[in-house]
């Protein structure tokens, strides 16, 4: 634009045409260039032509002779007399119908022209000129060769009518530019524009770790508003009025909410306008907008009882226009915003009616179920048509089959309120086991009602199978287990099978709630038995009966090989369903743990994690997170044990413990990981925050709480509530006949404590029984634990032969955590026994196992050790990447992420001001400065975030390499 104002300065005529889709920004470019024209000489005149004074004649050349009455003024014969050029408004041939003799009937823009005064003549929307203003710029445009004049024009594509007058002065243009949508730095400098706000009051020294209003976007939120505008600058700012308005920000969050935006203003603006450039415009669009995605232009004809031919010249008409687009004979919008818009005007009464409308035609068309659904979960009365039921279930599962359960449980709960009956039961049914993957609660409900409503024996027994597994769900096993035997009564008299597939459940239930005792060890005997080989049994009975078996052999602490074989074959069973044995669905997992398994659990764990996404199952991903973070804590990986845990405890929030029955299992890990990394405030705080720091209920999972808490409290400095915990542990362990060690080691726990308390043969009873137990069961995790708790009671030769029997054992497990603390203490046995040498070499191999497995505490001790053994150990990294606690990458990632401190804090279940702390010290560890320095340091290559959002615990054996994948 600046050549074409200096090339008309200098006497070489020059015209442009912008031209651009409503919206584009063609107006703000013609401005633009309008405030130029002086700075290359040229005298500005300028016009705006409108719709509405399309009929008027020389509306635009008026506008244009406005500004330039001083100049005319002194090219006009004298002998024309005040106010004569006013009147001279005909062109010259060969526009002129009859031209006016003699140099006076020239017209006073012709005039201008030639008397060589620099000009610039600025036209938007030419597209509505007057036909008598068109020929009088054609006339100009001819002749502008030489002379000092620039014509500049914008004109909206797809709005101009079939004038051949307008089609020949737009061909006449030297020069034409399209404008298209705005880049992504552009639309971030606009975002960046629209909401920063100025800070009339800086803080003098800003705290990098506090949130700041940063004039940055975030990259998604742009992404995004680009996709939802088209990079329309004047769509854009609308979308930025309406987010100010609800007091959003550019951020990631944000992004999210972007669909559910709707600036009237543009609808405001743009139907009336579109409407008059072809009559029912508006009418269409808003049909398109309900239509969504549906629309074709047969539909929208019926939809709104127009003649096929008329409305597929409107639609046309729009797509040039650049409001809608058509791929294989579907028409949307071209920006999704003004969807958004348009529906939003469109009076609820009839936005109902054409959607039920809508949803008729498409049904009697044949469309797929989904998109009928879509339509009528959009209609908000009953329509009582017979075959919406059938419809919206049919979607349902549809849009199961991609894992959108949410979706499925919208058409579901949409198609209650049309059907009654049979077809009523079914819809419940099948929404409670929905419900299964995201609400037990809300599934109990629906599966109740659909039991009530339900004649068929084998559906019932189903029904009750899923209830039952909701409710063990929300840690309510008696209930549980109430609906499992009145099942097995009701159907013994109709269908056996079911009878023995409910009864096998109810057994695998009490022993994953650690409630057996003498009759249910009895009642359950036969159902621990394998099937034959010829047996037609299911899938799911296959796996009940085999995890109950493994579990059976794992809680007796005998025949670990066979428990992990029956554990394999469970897993090999097919998952036909998703709400396929939720509850039950990690007990193979729960078997191979225990048996040191770690690579096996570690990969199924990892399988689990992936079923989940796929199918959008929230509870699988909950227990999948549970069961991970406790296989992790195994292997030594403290930073993915904390994660997983967090992960797992997400869903419940700050609700009761009771919600989920993993969140004792969860809650065990999260105090495990704490006590490694030294952070006991943030322990405690976590169980104060679940209303764990008290009574702990009992139950699945919360006998590993109160194993954690009562180290946490033991390394707090209370040793004897430390032990009240242990000893409730084992107590209710003990009268669930829970007898083997692998599953928590609390005897040796408590072993320690009483030996500090000065009550030594109470722990030397203690640490006989636990190794006489692990050695019977053959797991080395749990033999190497007892051997070290041994190895730490006896005295002289006795206790070295027990802590170097306790270090071969663990080499030869996965167990590097468990290993790093039998080096550490056999180094210090060493240590004070002269034997420096030694003690170093174990010393140094405890730190590095150590610090790899991001255990902070021992790391700490066994370089103190270290110092004491005359050694000169590394220094403990204290900048770079490696230098963070889990605790500290996890929340500079959070910030990376573009969490705020707030967000973080409820993610973590701390305080901002604990945010704040952890910041403060990843800035100066990793020597940044603020947020978007730790962006750019975290998207280095050398960073070690590649490909991972945490440390890896690294082991020194090969053996030990795959026990960490996961």
């Amino acid at each position: 634009m600046h050549d074409i104002l200096k090339a008309a300065g200098a006497g070489r005529g020059q015209s442009i045409l912008i031209e651009g889709t409503a919206g584009m920004g063609r107006t703000r470019l013609l401005r633009h260039a309008m405030d130029q024209a002086g700075e290359h000489g040229l005298h500005l005149l300028s016009a705006r032509a409108r719709a509405f004074e399309q009929d008027v004649e020389y509306s635009v050349a008026q506008q244009l002779i406005a500004g330039a009455r001083t100049l005319l003024a002194g090219t006009a014969p004298e002998a024309d007399g005040p106010g004569t050029w006013e009147a001279h408004l005909n062109c010259p041939a060969p526009y002129a119908a009859q031209p006016a003799p003699g140099s006076a009937a020239l017209h006073p823009l012709a005039r201008l022209l030639s008397s060589g005064t620099p000009l610039m003549l600025a036209v938007d929307d030419l597209q509505w000129a007057d036909t008598a203003s068109l020929r009088c710029l054609g006339y100009l445009m001819a002749r502008l060769e030489n002379t000092p004049v620039a014509v500049v024009a914008t004109v909206a594509l797809g709005e101009t009518p079939g004038d051949p007058v307008l089609a020949e002065v737009l061909s006449s243009f030297r020069h034409r530019t399209l404008l298209r949508g705005l880049s992504a730095e552009d639309t971030a400098r606009i975002a960046a524009d629209a909401f920063t706000t100025p800070d009339l009051a800086p803080d003098p020294v800003p705290d990098p770790a506090h949130d700041s209003t940063e004039a940055a976007p975030d990259p998604r939120f742009v992404e995004a508003c680009r996709t939802a505008t088209g990079g329309s600058p004047y769509l854009l700012e609308a979308l930025f009025r309406v987010m100010r308005l609800h007091g959003l920000r550019p951020d990631a969050e944000a992004a999210d909410r972007i669909g559910d935006l709707a600036p009237v203003e543009v609808a405001d603006t743009l139907l009336p306008r579109y409407d008059r450039a072809y009559p029912g415009a508006a009418a269409v669009l808003q049909a398109v907008a309900v239509l969504d995605g549906s629309a074709t232009t047969a539909v929208i004809a019926r939809l709104l009882g127009l003649d096929a031919l008329g409305a597929a010249d409107v639609v046309d008409a729009l797509v040039r226009a650049g409001a809608l687009t058509g791929q294989d004979g579907v028409v949307r919008f071209a920006r999704p915003v003004l969807r958004a818009a348009v529906l939003a005007r469109v009076p609820p009464s009839r936005r109902d009616a054409l959607h039920a409308r809508a949803a008729q035609l498409l049904h009697e068309s044949g469309a797929p179920a989904e998109r009928v659904a879509a339509q009528l979960l959009r209609v908000r009365s009953t329509l009582g048509l017979h075959w919406t039921c059938t419809v919206l279930f049919t979607a349902a599962g549809e849009v199961m089959q991609r894992g959108d359960t949410d979706q499925a449980r919208a058409y579901l709960h949409r198609g209650l309120e049309e059907c009654e009956g049979a077809c009523r039961g079914k819809l419940l049914r099948a929404l409670g086991r929905i419900e299964l993957a995201a609400d037990p609660a809300a599934a109990v409900e629906h599966l109740r009602n659909a039991l009530a409503l339900e004649p068929d024996a084998g559906c019932r027994a189903d029904i009750r199978l899923c209830t039952a597994h909701a409710l063990q769900l929300l840690g309510r096993p008696e209930e549980a287990e109430r609906v499992l035997l009145e099942g097995v009564a009701e159907a013994r008299s109709a269908e056996e099978d079911a009878a023995s597939v409910l009864r096998a459940e109810r057994c695998l239930l009490r022993e994953l709630n650690h409630a057996v005792d003498a009759v249910v060890e009895a009642d359950c005997a036969g159902a621990a038995e394998p099937l034959p080989p010829a047996a037609t049994a299911t899938p799911g009975e296959r796996h009940t009966r085999l995890s109950l078996a493994a579990l059976r052999s794992s809680r007796r602490g005998e025949e670990r090989d066979r428990a992990v074989h029956q554990a394999r074959q469970a897993l090999q069973e097919e998952h036909v369903s998703l709400d396929w044995r939720i509850a039950t669905r990690t007990v193979p997992l729960q078997v191979l743990a225990r048996a040191d398994e770690l690579d096996l659990a570690l990969s199924e764990c990892r399988a689990l994690l992936d079923r989940a996404r796929a199918e959008g199952s929230r509870t699988l991903l909950t227990i999948a997170h549970s069961m991970r973070a406790e296989v992790r804590y195994r292997s030594g990986d403290v930073a993915g044990c904390l994660e997983d845990a967090r992960a797992a405890l997400e869903p419940a929030g700050a609700s009761p413990c009771g919600h989920w029955s993993r969140t004792g299992q969860a809650m065990a890990a999260v105090v495990a990981a704490l006590l490694e990394t030294g952070e006991l405030r943030e322990a405690n705080r976590a169980l104060s925050d679940f209303g764990l720091d008290a009574d702990v209920p009992e139950g699945a999972g919360f006998a590993a709480l109160l194993f954690h808490r009562g180290r946490l409290r033991v390394a707090g400095g209370h040793p004897q509530a430390g032990l009240a915990d242990l000893l409730e542990c084992g107590r209710r362990l003990g009268a669930a006949g829970q007898l083997n060690p692998s599953v928590l080691s609390w005897r040796s726990e408590a072993a320690l404590v009483h030996a500090a308390l000065g009550e030594r043969d109470a722990a030397l009873a203690l640490v006989d029984e636990e190794l006489g137990r692990a050695r019977r069961w053959g797991g080395r995790r749990a033999t190497g634990r007892a051997l070290r708790a041994a190895g730490l009671l006896a005295k002289g030769l006795g206790g070295e032969e027990a802590l170097r029997e306790a270090v071969e054992v663990l080499e030869e497990s996965a167990a590097r955590l468990d290993l790093a603390r039998a080096l550490t203490d056999l180094g210090i046995l060493m240590r004070k026994s002269s034997r420096l040498g030694e003690a170093r070499e174990h010393l140094r191999r405890a730190q590095s196992l150590a610090e790899q497995c991001g255990a902070a505490v021992l790391a700490q001790t066994a370089r103190q050790e270290l110092l004491a053994a005359g050694a000169r150990p590394r220094r403990p990294t204290e900048v770079g990447i490696d230098a963070l606690t889990p605790t500290e990458r996890r929340v500079a990632l959070m910030a990376v992420a573009k969490f705020t401190n707030r967000e973080i804090a409820a993610k973590m279940f701390v305080t901002q001001r604990t945010v704040e702390l952890h910041l403060s010290r990843v800035y100066r560890k990793l020597a940044v400065t603020g947020r978007s320095g730790l962006a750019e340091y975290f998207a280095r290559p050398e960073s070690g975030s590649a490909g991972s959002d945490r440390p890896e615990c690294a082991a020194e054996p090969a053996a030990w390499s795959g026990a960490r994948a996961g």
